[in-house]
């Protein structure tokens, strides 16, 4: 171990324990001021804070400015209670405090006796006035009467300004696009605990999908967040789960969809194909109570899902192709959480979720057949413990460990089927590494299918863990008020990777006609094969460490000053990395990652009601494992290359009416695997002879520069608007450089290549594209983010809101690659241009209401709509600029295309991402019954129609189809939205509360 290292861990521990802190990651506070009818403050003023639900309390006195503060609250409705001699005693009830604010309560006492009391049951406030962050809170109601798709609450996050919902096709997988971001960027923590995946980040969305019905609240913050927050320059997700109270409580659910419910999707009613039997059914329940009351308290969760959604392939030229089949998909999620009060300085918790979620016949939108699906099984499992310990009046401090891990695999019907179970089980989970996806028949990639077996056959083993130590520390009367606050986390993760992706081999051809050995057209014109399987493990070891003053300047004023640090230790092998100095093979480590941040808040009025903030800040992000471990699996030498044959380009031969002459093409698409093991010997170390990809002695973490300045304003006590301008600048992006360029002899698409050493640190010969990572890229958001929202009040809530936004640059995910470079010149300002989750218009409508004198019919729903996403349109039958890149942008100009279903009249600005692609709009309605059984008992009954409007929302052509070259498919919408477009469908559904 080094001895940075070392240090890092020994000084994180001696830290701990000498400076604690408060992480409001899962938490709130409450502050305040007391003062007597005149305006005097009140020192002494003996404050009690309890939670009404649980009766867990916290005590804390006013000091010489009458201010108080209670930290480290878990999100709840609050009692506040203020006593002192002389005075009547004042207390605030049904006080709801969301997670991740500050609740500010001011409170006037009466000169009387204690024995006196004057209850006050008040709203709290919409608008948190000490705060810059840009973002918002949707709580359990919100959550449980919203219809969402798929039960995913990123369904619901994407209701507040700047957040775009980004549904998958595949169960568990939807996530969100924040503040111009791709979703890589986000982070997700519940209950404190770090819930994002290492490999892909939010990609995936969350590690552990957390059910609806057992989330209490959530925090998103898309710009302007305290220090406490890092690793991410998009969206943070702060939620935490319901807990136990005094009284039993609990829900039974159940929802259903039949096949008679569900629309045609677009594609089979277009093809007059049979339509599936698709189904989807939900049920579970939530129950929490008390072990021992005020002090003890537990929460189960167990929620079921079955779902079988369409998914529907169109192949035109080879319409004997076209499919429309129902998914197999179903999981279970289990969740329990203990909390428990010591006593009034100490209390705990912890939470384990976990999800089972296998999945069969997944298709996907890559122009998979019936022959080439693919599967999925996966685990997944994330714990949290907290240890909260009120060390003063003014000081508590917060102990927290956390592990997430997985495991998945995608496989195919091929490879299962060697398993000792056989059939689609296949093998045991866990031991599918044992599969050989050589056995498989080869993929033949056509120009608008892809036929036999699907290449997929890899998986992960991964864990993380998480040990953090926070503390708080309120200091009044010094210049104002200080709530002081610093905190250090370390984070270490394990992935292991086995993958066998394209071991049984890729055929392409430039076609879409059937083989025929007499027809040279109809031969493929490459082979690319994954020879041997990869092995890998890569850690990861990251350190953090924050502090934060919010500092109350009088009465109206809160400046907010924060420094943040993070350190990432990514251990790789760079022995044989020509970059590095042969006396110095030491992996990367960026060490100057300090985030200052610096927010400020001017509430308008003494009552608070309207304040103006902003902010700046800089927010690094985490080095995605998934992209960094490229240098791994295609490193110079290797027991486990993907190889080409050509190597350099197409064997030119089918095009052009010729037999190829490429030894492994010759026979047609049928795989030589004598020569290929006769060339490459199994089980050998080998010289890469595919793409190389190199890690860079100066690569850097990404991070953000943003600037922030809003407005909000309290309309009444039930309807707040808000208004924030973003400006974010994002710098040292991931974008790879070609260190071993081409040079094509003509423009011709099979023309003839050569490479080149251009930049002269190689040394030696490559045969093939040889990547470097490095941080050339810079990406540039901007934003407008308008909100209502309206507290439910006289039998109604509701919100709105509209981002007008602009995201540009030429970084975005952190394995991008450059195809514009030529030689040495990497021609970034033809790379810049909008960025691919560019969405310039995003509405969100969204609201509940109980009917008055119908005894219990509520309607809610919501309404979202988007602006297309830009895409490149480009032309692969020539090489204009002759880098060996089949990519060039053609002119600008209107294109439309000839195919049924293609695009019209498209604008094309040129460059990259220059065209936009289609909009989508979607109208989601419930209506339903809500009666009582009993005084704590009732039943909900609902019917909720998705998509009522049954529009059809396709995603983007797929990069194949923004290929000029081929007219079959040309700006051809192939990809329903989510997968399956999201027909109109209604769903019955039941809640029994108790």
């Amino acid at each position: 171990m080094s001895r940075l290292r070392i240090g890092l861990i020994v000084g994180t521990l001696l830290f701990a324990r000498a400076v604690p802190a408060l992480a409001q990651q899962g938490t709130a506070e409450i502050a305040g001021k007391v003062t007597d009818e005149q305006g005097a403050v009140l020192p002494g003023v003996a404050i009690v804070v309890t939670n009404e639900e649980t009766g867990t309390f916290r005590e804390v006195i006013t000091a010489e400015e009458g201010t108080y503060l209670a930290s480290q609250l878990a999100p709840g409705r609050y009692r506040v209670v203020a006593k002192l001699p002389g005075f009547r005693t004042m207390e605030r009830s049904g006080l709801i405090l969301p997670v991740g604010t500050t609740l500010t309560i001011n409170l006037t006492l009466a000169v009387g006796v204690v024995e006196e009391t004057i209850t006050v049951i008040g709203e709290s406030p919409l608008i948190d006035t000490t705060s810059a962050r840009v973002g918002g809170n949707i709580g359990t109601e919100e959550l449980a009467e919203t219809p969402a798709t798929h039960r995913n609450y990123f369904a619901i996050v994407s209701l507040l300004p700047g957040v775009v919902f980004t549904p998958s096709n595949q169960m568990g997988n939807d996530t969100i696009v924040a503040a111009g971001q791709t979703s890589q960027n986000n982070n997700v923590s519940v209950d404190g605990g770090y819930n994002a995946d290492d490999a892909l980040g939010t990609s995936a969305g969350a590690q552990v999908r957390t059910p609806l019905e057992a989330i209490q609240e959530f925090q998103v913050m898309t710009s302007m967040y305290d220090a406490e927050f890092g690793r991410a320059s998009g969206a943070i997700i702060n939620a935490v789960t319901k807990a136990g109270t005094n009284q039993f409580k609990g829900v039974v659910f159940g929802s259903f969809v039949s096949n008679r419910l569900t629309a045609k999707d677009f594609l089979v009613k277009q093809n007059n194909l049979e339509k599936p039997t698709t189904t989807q059914r939900d049920w579970g329940g939530v129950i929490g109570g008390p072990i021992v009351r005020n002090k003890a308290h537990f929460f189960f969760s167990l929620e079921r899902q079955v779902d079988n959604p369409n998914r529907t392939g169109i192949f035109p030229t080879r319409p004997q192709y076209n499919f429309s089949i129902a998914e197999d998909r179903t999981d279970w999620n289990t969740l329990v959480r203990f909390d428990h009060q010591i006593n009034r300085t100490h209390s705990w918790a912890v939470r384990w979720l976990r999800e089972v979620a296998p999945q069969w016949y997944t298709i996907g939108g890559d122009r998979r057949t019936l022959q080439s699906y693919q599967d999925e099984t996966d685990l997944d499992q994330t714990a949290v413990g907290t240890l909260t310990s009120v060390l003063s009046n003014t000081r508590v401090n917060t102990l927290r460990v956390a592990r997430t891990w997985e495991h998945w695999w995608h496989g195919n019907e091929c490879f299962r089927k060697q398993g000792p179970a056989g059939g689609r089980e296949g093998f045991k989970f866990g031991d599918e590494a044992r599969g050989n996806q050589a056995l498989c028949p080869p993929q033949l990639n056509y120009t608008s299918f892809r036929g036999q077996a699907s290449t997929e056959a890899q998986g992960p083993w991964d864990s993380n863990y998480q040990i953090e130590d926070d503390y708080s520390w309120f200091v009044p009367g010094k210049k104002g008020d200080h709530e002081l606050k610093f905190g250090v986390r370390y984070n270490y993760t394990g992935l292991k990777r086995v993958s066998q992706i394209n071991s049984n081999g890729t055929f392409a051809f430039n076609t879409d006609l059937p083989f025929d050995p007499a027809n040279p057209r109809t031969y493929p014109e490459r082979l690319s094969i994954r020879l041997g399987t990869y092995n890998q493990f890569i850690k990861n070891h990251t350190y953090e460490a924050y502090a934060q003053d919010k500092w109350k300047m009088g009465g109206r004023t809160t400046l907010s000053l924060g420094l943040r640090y993070d350190l990432e230790l990514i251990p790789l092998d760079e022995t044989d990395n020509p970059l590095f100095p042969s006396n110095n093979k030491k992996y990367p480590v960026d060490k100057n990652n300090f985030a200052p941040r610096i927010g400020i808040t001017h509430a308008l009025n003494d009552a608070a009601k309207s304040v103006i903030r902003g902010g700046y800040g800089i927010f690094y992000n985490r080095t995605i494992l998934g992209a960094v471990d490229d240098t791994i699996e295609f490193p110079k030498y290797t027991s486990s290359a993907q190889v080409n044959f050509p190597n350099d380009t197409v064997d030119p031969g089918p095009t052009a009416g010729r037999f190829p002459t490429d030894p492994f093409l010759v026979n047609g698409p049928f795989l030589n695997r004598a020569l290929l093991n006769q060339i490459y010997p199994s089980g050998a170390l080998l010289r890469n002879d595919g793409v190389v990809i190199f890690d860079s002695p100066d690569r850097r973490q990404p991070f953000a520069h943003q600037v922030t300045v809003g407005y909000g304003r309290e309309l009444g006590r039930s309807i707040a608007v808000q208004a924030d301008y973003i400006h974010m600048h994002n710098k040292d992006m991931f974008l790879s450089r070609n260190l071993n360029p081409m040079l094509r002899a003509n423009t011709s698409r099979t023309g003839p290549i050569t490479r080149v050493d251009a930049f002269g640190v190689l040394g030696e010969r490559y045969n093939e594209r040889v990547w470097v990572m490095e941080n050339t890229g810079v990406s540039k958001y901007d934003a407008l983010n308008l909100s209502l929202e309206k507290r439910y009040s006289k039998n109604w809530a509701g919100r709105i809101s509209y981002s007008l936004s602009k995201s540009r640059g030429t970084g975005e995910n952190q394995a991008d690659r450059n195809t514009f470079q030529y030689l040495t010149n990497l021609n970034l300002d033809q790379w810049y241009g909008p960025s691919g989750v560019d969405r310039r218009h995003n509405l969100k409508i969204s609201g509940r209401l109980e009917i008055p004198k119908t005894r219990g019919v509520t309607l809610s729903g919501g309404l979202s709509y988007l602006s297309g996403a830009p895409f490149s349109i480009y032309d692969s039958s020539n090489d204009a600029n002759q880098n060996g890149e089949l990519t060039d942008p053609v002119p600008s100009g209107t294109y439309s295309g000839t195919a049924l279903n293609a695009m019209q009249d498209v604008k094309y600005k040129g460059g990259r991402n220059g065209a936009i692609g289609p909009d989508s709009f979607q109208l989601n309605l419930r209506t339903g019954w809500r009666g009582r059984v009993r005084e704590s008992q009732a039943i909900e009954l609902f019917l909720d129609i998705f998509n009522i409007t049954n529009r059809v929302n396709f995603d983007n052509p797929i990069t194949a189809n923004s290929d000029r070259r081929l007219p079959s498919s040309f700006l051809v919408l192939t990809n329903l939205a989510g997968g399956g477009g999201f027909p109109r469908q209604a769903q019955i559904g039941f809640r029994y509360t108790f």
